[in-house]
C-alpha cells in the first residue's frame, strides 16, 4: 500500500530527498534566466549534461558495487533486449527534461508545480492499464478533485494599475499546454521505469540506470547536434554556463538519481506524493524570491490539489465507518456488565501463543463480542460434556 511503503524508514529518505530536489528545480531553473526571460545557455546542453553527470554517477557506484559480486550477475538472461527496453523511457525523459525549460518561460515556479499535478491523473490512468493496480472509488474521485484543481488553477485574475486601471492577467495558454504534455509524458516515463526497475528485483539499481542514462545521453547528444551545431564548431558550447547554469545541471542530475530510487523501492504513488509537497516548498519560496502573488484561484487551487493527493493516499482504515449509536449503546453496555467482564478475566489464556491469535477478549466496532464467544469455547474445550 501506497500510504506505508513511502514512510517506511527504508523508502523515506528516497521521498525526500526526492521532494526537496523538485523544489529545487523550478526555482534554480527560473533563476538562470537572463533579463528578457530566456536563457544565455544551452538548453539540449543542459539536459545532456545532466544525463552524462547522471550516467558517471550510476557509472562509479555500480564499479564499487561490481567489487563485491560477480559481472554475470547483473546481466539478464537476454541483455540486448533489456538494453533495447530502457530506450524508450530515454526518448520520454528527453523530450520531457527539454520541456521544463520552455514552460517555465511561460509560467512561473509555482504555477508550473500546480499545474505538474496532473500527472496524477494521467498516473492513476496508466497504473490501471500497464501496471493493472485497481484504484478505489475514493481514489478516483481523489483524481477528478485534482483536474478541477488544476482547472482552477487557470481562471483570469485581475489586478489594478495605477490610475485605477483593471488589467487582466491568465496563465499562458501554451505553458498549461506544454505542463498537460510535460505531465502525461513524466507519467508514462515513470510507469514505464516502474516495471522495468521492478521487472527484475534483484538487478542492480546502479546497472538499471546505466543502461537509461545511456540512452539518456545519445538523444541529448542528437539534440545538441542539431540545434547548437554552429557552438559546437565554434569557441565552444560551455562559455554560456555561469553557476546558475551549473545548479541547474546538477540539480537534475541528483534528482533524476532520487526519482530512480523512489520508483525502485517505492512506486510512483510516493513519486507524485513527493512533488506535491514541493509543489507546497516552490510556493513558499516563490514568495520571496520572485514576490509572486497568491492570487484567490492560486489559494484555491493548492487547497484542492493538496486535499486531493491526501486523499488519494488515504489509509483504508481511515474510511472505514463510525459506529452507530445503537452499537455504542451495546459495547458500553457490555463494558459495564461485571458477568461478562468476570467471565471473560476468568477464561483469559496465559500463554503468549493464545494471546497472538487476537481471541483475547478484545472488544472493538467490528470485533464486538468475539472475546465472550472466544471465552465460552475454551471454557468447553477445558471441561468437556460427559458422556
Amino acid at each position: 500500500r501506497a500510504y506505508c511503503t513511502m514512510f517506511a524508514p527504508a523508502q523515506l529518505p528516497y521521498t525526500a530527498t526526492a521532494a526537496l530536489l523538485m523544489s529545487l528545480q523550478p526555482i534554480l531553473v527560473s533563476l538562470s534566466k537572463n533579463e528578457a526571460g530566456g536563457f544565455d545557455y544551452s538548453v539540449p546542453a543542459s539536459t545532456m549534461l545532466s544525463e552524462l553527470l547522471k550516467l558517471l554517477l550510476s557509472s562509479g557506484l555500480l564499479l564499487r558495487q561490481m567489487a563485491t559480486c560477480a559481472p554475470s550477475e547483473l546481466l539478464s538472461e537476454q541483455p540486448w533486449a533489456e538494453m533495447l527496453s530502457y530506450s524508450l523511457p530515454g526518448l520520454i525523459y528527453f523530450v520531457n527534461n527539454n520541456c521544463l525549460f520552455f514552460i517555465l518561460q511561460e509560467v512561473d515556479p509555482t504555477t508550473f508545480q500546480l499545474l505538474s499535478q496532473m500527472k496524477t491523473l494521467f498516473t492513476g490512468l496508466l497504473f490501471r492499464l500497464f501496471l493493472r493496480r485497481r484504484l478505489s472509488a475514493v481514489q478516483y474521485l481523489a483524481l477528478v478533485t485534482l483536474a478541477c484543481g488544476t482547472a482552477v488553477s487557470q481562471l483570469p485574475t485581475y489586478r489594478t494599475e495605477a490610475g485605477g486601471t483593471l488589467v487582466h492577467k491568465s496563465s499562458s495558454s501554451l505553458g498549461f499546454l506544454l505542463t498537460l504534455l510535460s505531465s502525461s509524458l513524466s507519467a508514462l516515463g515513470g510507469v514505464y521505469s516502474e516495471k522495468l526497475l521492478k521487472g527484475r528485483a534483484s538487478a542492480s539499481i546502479h546497472w538499471q540506470n546505466v543502461q537509461l542514462y545511456l540512452w539518456g545521453v545519445a538523444f541529448n547528444a542528437i539534440g545538441v547536434y542539431t540545434k547548437d551545431r554552429q557552438a559546437l564548431l565554434g569557441p565552444g558550447i560551455l562559455q554560456a554556463f555561469h553557476a546558475r547554469a551549473w545548479a541547474v545541471v546538477l540539480c537534475n542530475a541528483l534528482n533524476g538519481l532520487a526519482i530512480s530510487a523512489v520508483l525502485k523501492y517505492a512506486d510512483n504513488i510516493a513519486r507524485v506524493y513527493a512533488h506535491a509537497i514541493a509543489m507546497m516548498v516552490t510556493m513558499l519560496a516563490s514568495l520571496r524570491l520572485f514576490d509572486v502573488p497568491i492570487s484567490p484561484q492560486l489559494a484555491l487551487a493548492l487547497v484542492l490539489v493538496a486535499a486531493s493527493t491526501l486523499q488519494y493516499n488515504l489509509p483504508p482504515e481511515w474510511l472505514r465507518p463510525l459506529p452507530t449509536e445503537e452499537e455504542e449503546e451495546e459495547l458500553r453496555g457490555a463494558s459495564n456488565d461485571p458477568e461478562a467482564t468476570k467471565l471473560i478475566s476468568s477464561d483469559e489464556p496465559n500463554d503468549d501463543s493464545a494471546r497472538g491469535s487476537g481471541l483475547d477478549g478484545g472488544v472493538g466496532p467490528l470485533g464486538h463480542g468475539l472475546g465472550s464467544s472466544a471465552a465460552s469455547t475454551q471454557a468447553a474445550a477445558r471441561n468437556p460434556p460427559k458422556r
